[in-house]
């Protein structure tokens, strides 16, 4: 054998070996050939899919929090599903502040739950706070709270608490009567609408995620049957996958037009009740560091809309304040961040009066 033959033959063996060991090494970690989601995702297929009932969808297709459940848990909900006080009890004396959003104004990863942005305005200030958070909802529920507690509720000021992370709506859902938003599995939470298909059961949705989205498992054609063999070969070809979803997303902040419907609804039930609204914004963790104008540039079909574009409340933020991904929501330092910016708007806005 020539020299030349075993230098190329040392180099086939060790790319080989280096191939061999890093689908080892993939797989070790947990991909499996075929997996293409996303790393962020929390969610893995199961021998058996079994549904937990945290939260449920209204009669009004509104979702609360299951108050059985809560119970069981030892968190305090009032009878309507929300971790706020019995509206009945809603001290009439002081100035009520709304609260509508979703993980972040319910106090997820807030440990312990009252060190939420919420809690501690209602702790450190003498306003009533009405927190109607909820996880995992979106623009489309957040409406909805404005449309049936605004006008019952009479607050003297909202505030919707809008997550860049995942409220900026891709696509557009309908609010129906008992019908899920998402399904909490011991395969992941999931949600009910999925690239513009609504699923009625989580089985349904799991099938999707398992078999068109997400895992190959139906091969197209030869070449996904030969990637459906390699947690490497899958790791490669998930890239172009994650391009589409980038892609996607681009287009949706450069127009944003079924966000903006929602909250141009939210502000028009405000004003006809004569009560201010602010929409405040909470950025992803990985675009926390972003300065305001980069950010204000970065969304700027959002945030210049000539109905909202008074209505935004922008802190300065950064990454630290946030928990470490996959969770990614505030840490109680971000929550105090946040409490103690609104204290300091409201002390403002209330001052003008």
């Amino acid at each position: 054998m020539t020299e030349r033959k075993k230098i190329l033959l040392f180099q086939f063996s060790f790319l080989l070996t280096a191939l061999l060991a890093i689908e080892f090494c993939l797989r070790l970690i947990g991909y499996e050939p075929g997996d293409l989601k996303p790393n962020w995702l929390n969610f893995q297929p199961v021998d058996s899919l079994y549904t937990t009932s945290h939260f449920v969808t209204n009669t009004e297709g509104i979702l609360v929090a299951d108050t059985t459940t809560m119970k069981l848990q030892h968190i305090p909900v009032n009878n309507e599903g929300f971790r706020t006080k019995f509206f009945l009890s809603i001290d009439t004396t002081k100035k009520k502040l709304l609260f509508i959003g979703d993980s972040f104004t319910w106090g997820l990863s807030a440990h312990p739950f009252d060190s939420c942005f919420a809690d501690i305005l209602q702790r450190e200030t003498n306003f009533e706070i009405i927190n109607l958070g909820i996880p995992v909802t979106d623009p489309a529920q957040y409406f909805e709270l404005a449309r049936k507690y605004i006008p019952t509720l009479k607050p003297d000021f909202v505030f919707v608490v809008f997550f860049m992370g995942n409220d900026l709506m891709q696509h557009d859902r309908k609010i129906s009567a008992n019908e899920p938003i998402y399904f909490l599995t011991n395969a992941g939470a999931i949600l009910a609408d999925i690239d513009g298909k609504h699923f009625h059961t989580a089985q349904e949705a799991y099938n999707y995620c398992v078999n068109e989205k997400y895992f190959l498992r139906q091969p197209q054609n030869l070449l996904e049957r030969f990637v459906s063999k390699s947690a490497l070969l899958s790791r490669l070809y998930s890239f172009h996958f994650r391009l589409n979803e980038k892609l996607s997303y681009e287009r949706t902040v450069n127009d944003s037009h079924i966000t903006k419907k929602y909250l141009r609804g939210i502000k028009r039930i405000a004003d006809e009740n004569n009560v201010p609204v602010q929409f405040v914004l909470i950025p992803s963790r990985n675009e926390a560091d972003f300065g305001l104008k980069k950010y204000r540039e970065r969304y700027a079909d959002l945030f210049n809309d000539e109905n909202l574009k008074n209505n935004w409340l922008l802190f300065g933020n950064q990454s630290t304040n946030f928990t470490e991904y996959p969770d990614a929501h505030l840490n109680n330092q971000g929550h105090r961040v946040y409490a103690d910016s609104i204290k300091l708007f409201l002390k403002t806005q209330f001052e003008k009066q």
